[in-house]
């Protein structure tokens, strides 16, 4: 045990400035303060809470802490079972921080000593304020992403006047034409990937950290924004962990189409060497729909459009469509997107497909409900079922197209492809249908996604169209 009482006060003062910025610089200066003087050292916060966290401060000390605390003394000696005490304020506004140094031994502090305690005030104070700046600026941040994600889900709800209000507000404004990016990056890495785009983008994107996906960054660009997309492109190429997903260019109304392009061109782009692709589909089928599909689209939706919750708190009809739409996109993910929790999404889906008295588990039963959300409310329509105007001309051309890539190819990929999606798209359950294992069912279908090159074991997925893609040649 160290015995000198003598201490190299400014020496010390010097070791314990250099601590101040960093981010465990109070338990630095405190461990420091605690070896140099046989101590234990503690920082009581305005709010009572101590740091280090598991050091609290005996009740026997309340009283002086208070006095300290709210400004009525600077400082106080004060014995705790026979050992000595300091209780110092830091400086500011009461109630104040307070430095509590309580001796491991009964040998009183040291000129020396009290003066490296009064002192120590001052770098103490400064590690402090820098923490608290430091937690003012997160939340800041963690506000700003939330009302990020807000204009997100204003745009996937089809909100676009205020989508745009409110991004005017934040900052960039968002285009007529737009050019949908998704970044991948690795889990550590995602929050500086998340400032790189900011940082490029400047004020030709709207980026935003994906709300379900937390690897993913969404970048919604302007259309001629040539320069950003070659740089997004240039990081791919460049870096292993980063991958890119475009989307082709669009109405900023079709956003959630984007989306869901630059998802699949995401899926391409893990499998290719520059890992950046961009989508190259065959066509919307609820774009060939729209003008005559929006009165089967009204009956089959009727029951939710229609429902009037019994108590205030529980969900209306918008809430129930946006759960669906979520839910067909996101599956179980769709709690992140909703902000619900699982049970939550569960008792809702109960409902909706009571009313809808629909087998939301069905593939098919999912394709169809995706298809209504997406032509309901389009001008025009006709009151043809949806099996008269699937057999129209341009969607068997649809349907061919989407079938195309798998022409020729492993008839074991397109079995297992349609053993899946008879299987409720589990991968259980199919394998136990083709009789082969689990990882064999997610090799096939991968290798399916690479010849598709769109996303199937994710969300969004292309199941929806292979389903009906598949129902309609059958027929």
């Amino acid at each position: 045990m160290r015995t000198d009482p003598t201490v190299d006060v400014a020496g010390e003062l010097r070791a314990m400035t250099r601590q101040v910025e960093a981010v465990d610089g109070i338990e630095r200066i405190l461990d420091r303060l605690g070896r140099r003087l046989d101590s234990i050292a503690v920082l009581v916060a305005p709010s009572g809470t101590t740091v280090p966290g598991d050091r609290p401060v005996p009740a026997a000390l309340a009283a002086d802490l208070r006095a300290v605390r709210t400004g009525r003394a600077g400082a106080i000696a004060a014995d705790l079972d026979g050992r000595p005490v300091c209780l110092v304020a830091l400086t500011g506004p009461a109630p104040r921080p307070a430095l509590v140094v309580r001796r491991d031994t009964g040998r009183d502090f040291s000129p020396d000593e009290r003066a490296l305690l009064a002192d120590a005030s001052v770098p103490l104070g400064l590690a402090w304020r820098e923490r608290q700046l430091r937690a003012r600026a997160a939340q800041l941040d963690r506000v700003e992403a939330r009302n990020r994600e807000v204009v997100l889900h204003q745009l996937q709800a089809g909100h676009i006047a205020d989508a745009r209000h409110a991004a005017a507000v934040l900052g960039p404004d968002l285009p007529d034409r737009v050019r949908i990016h998704i970044v991948e990056s690795a889990d550590p890495r995602v929050t500086e990937t998340l400032s790189w785009c900011r940082e490029t983008a400047q004020r030709w994107a709207w980026v935003v950290r994906c709300p379900v996906h937390r690897r993913h960054v969404v970048v919604i660009a302007h259309a001629d924004a040539d320069a950003l997309t070659n740089s997004l492109r240039a990081r791919a190429v460049e870096e292993a962990a980063f991958h890119l997903g475009s989307s082709e260019e669009l109405a900023l109304r079709d956003c959630v189409t984007g989306y869901t392009h630059a998802f699949h061109a995401l899926s391409v782009a893990r499998h290719r060497p520059e890992r950046h692709a961009t989508f190259r589909g065959h066509g919307e089928l609820s774009a060939l729909l729209a003008e005559l599909g929006s009165g089967w689209a009204a009956r089959t939706l009727a029951p939710l459009l229609s429902y009037r919750s019994a108590r205030p708190q529980d969900p209306d009809a918008g809430e129930l469509v946006h759960t669906l739409a979520s839910w067909l996109t996101f599956h179980g993910l769709a709690t992140r997107q909703l902000k619900v929790h699982r049970n939550t999404l569960a008792a809702r889906l109960r409902l909706i497909g009571s009313l809808l008295d629909a087998e939301l588990a069905e593939v098919a039963t999912q394709a169809r409900l995706q298809l209504a959300l997406q032509v309901v409310g389009t001008p025009g329509g006709s009151g043809a079922p949806l099996e008269q105007l699937l057999t129209r001309p341009e969607v068997r051309d649809w349907a061919a197209q989407q079938r195309a890539p798998l022409r020729g190819a492993d008839p074991r990929l397109v079995d297992t492809l349609r053993a899946w999606l008879d299987n409720r798209a589990q991968i259980g359950a199919t394998a136990t249908a083709l009789g082969v294992s689990p990882s064999g069912v997610r090799k096939r279908l991968g290798r399916v996604e690479q010849l598709v090159q769109r996303s199937l074991l994710d969300s969004p997925s292309a199941r929806y169209d292979l389903c009906l893609a598949f129902g309609l040649t059958d027929r």
